[in-house]
């Protein structure tokens, strides 16, 4: 195709949501994470919303050669009933580590039943039907966990590994969280027992998705997942030399932050911390726009991008990356409405004043994310919002920050609790440590995760909020304009 016949319209950057994303494969760009969960290195996958874990969640299948992967997705996973453990009266962590073991065991036993070793598929028919009984529990994590337990009247200790050791125990009668805690652990030693002799020869890996789907802040869900990555690291121990590892969980780094369990600190070097950066982010958007048109990957961008110059004399590819918080989904979305905005114009490339009119709707798109990130943990988030947006510009101090919060009726509230919050989430950040020279003067907790949240100076917003938030550039009683184009 000549290039005057290239046309942005033409261009298909995909979809917000990966699980929607029929075409993910073809333009699936990794950074190396897959390899490293491949080789045993990393099991526990912790990323903000939109950073791509779900992505990385429904690659290794294809790309891990030779790997039998599982995929367990807790969308609709029966949440306040698994809450119901919490009537056992036991430690929870201890007893949400036995059901979720169990729950992982038995995916674990239903994918062994349908392997091609009858051998195999034998051993796990018969486990699986000592637990279920001839009804089976065929059907979804619902059935997995809840309905086959009630028949089960007395059980015996100990369990295996962290489990609770209970001893013999009568229980019928006993509340349906304890029924499932004491099922749980009744049956964990039999699952153990098969998961020892087949991980030996047909290891299997289960990757955990959309366990943030529950979440609501609670002290319940607290330890309902620190049980999760507990069940996680002991079944990932006793079977080490699975490759992959056994159980790899995907989970949001600002809940994985609020979780508090025994031996949190030895995990550090089993974590994949999804990251990117700005050429990754662009390989993305090259992947996709080579896989519409016939251009080659390299010349990608500038086949559909216009190369005119932007204020402050950035470029679009600058201009865009600087509004993302270094995040696929920022940037797919970007992509998405500027090619919206250059075709509603009437132009074959994306154009600067395309860019500016899909900014507004874009920054739209950041807020609307970040709302739905914080909300649970952070429910005067509204009021903090308006808080910046009664400031009205994008930098300002501390002090300025208090009489806004008291302007917005947030009295109450703490000052500086509230905007470490903001921090946290990357609304905010803050000088950069020693930073001289061309560029932007702040720094955000996604590009240094190790970032001190210092409020002694200037406070910056990040630059994709300002259009929804109606900022301006210029700092209160400060004529010269921040350089964040």
């Amino acid at each position: 195709m000549p290039d005057a016949e290239i046309n942005v319209r033409d261009v298909d950057f995909g979809r917000l949501d990966a699980e929607s994303d029929r075409n993910l494969h073809n333009y699936f760009v990794d950074t190396g994470v897959i390899e490293r969960i491949g080789k045993g290195q990393k099991q526990f996958i912790i990323g903000r919303k939109g950073s791509g874990k779900t992505a990385l969640f429904q690659q290794p299948g294809k790309a891990i050669s030779g790997s039998h992967v599982v995929n367990l997705e807790f969308s609709d996973y029966a949440w306040e009933s698994h809450k119901a453990i919490a009537e056992l009266g036991l430690p929870l962590e201890n007893a949400y580590t036995a059901s979720w073991i169990f729950t992982f065991l038995v995916s674990a036993c239903r994918k062994w039943m349908t392997s091609v070793d009858e051998t195999v598929a034998k051993k796990a028919k018969k486990t699986y039907l000592d637990i279920y009984g001839a009804e089976g529990g065929g059907g979804g994590l619902l059935d997995i966990l809840f309905d086959r337990f009630k028949r089960v009247r007395k059980l015996e200790g100990p369990a295996a590994g962290d489990l609770v050791k209970l001893g013999a125990i009568e229980i019928e009668g006993v509340p349906e969280g304890a029924h499932l805690a004491f099922a749980a652990n009744a049956w964990n030693r039999k699952l153990i027992e098969l998961a020892d002799e087949l991980f030996k020869t047909k290891p299997i890996s289960i990757f955990v998705d959309r366990l943030d789907d529950g979440w609501d802040a609670s002290a319940e869900m607290k330890a309902m997942l620190a049980g999760a990555i507990k069940a996680a690291r002991s079944l990932n121990l006793r079977y080490a030399a699975a490759r992959p590892p056994a159980i790899v969980l995907f989970l949001r780094s600002d809940i994985y932050a609020h979780l508090e369990f025994n031996d949190k600190n030895k995990i550090g070097a089993d974590i994949e911390h999804v990251v990117w950066d700005q050429n990754a982010l662009l390989d993305i958007a090259n992947a996709r726009i080579a896989r519409s048109i016939p251009v080659k990957k390299s010349e990608a961008w500038a086949a559909v991008f216009s190369d005119k110059q932007m204020r402050q004399r950035a470029y679009i590819s600058n201009y865009i990356l600087k509004r993302t918080m270094l995040r696929p989904r920022d940037l797919i979305a970007f992509c998405i409405y500027c090619k919206e905005a250059a075709v509603a114009n009437g132009h074959t490339k994306v154009e600067p004043e395309d860019v500016y009119d899909a900014e507004v709707q874009y920054s739209k798109h950041v807020y609307d994310e970040l709302v739905d990130e914080m909300h649970k943990q952070v429910p005067y988030h509204e009021t903090i919002f308006r808080a910046l947006n009664k400031i009205g510009y994008s930098r300002f101090n501390f002090a300025t920050w208090e009489k806004a919060l008291t302007e917005v009726g947030a009295n109450g509230a703490d000052s500086m609790h509230s905007l470490k919050l903001l921090f946290e989430y990357a609304v905010v950040g803050v000088p950069r440590v020693g930073g001289k020279g061309g560029g932007s003067k702040y720094e955000f907790i996604y590009q240094n995760r190790f970032l001190e949240p210092r409020f002694d100076g200037d406070i910056v917003v990040h630059p994709a909020l300002r259009k929804h938030l109606n900022l301006k550039d210029a700092m209160p009683a400060d004529a010269d304009q921040a350089d964040e184009d």
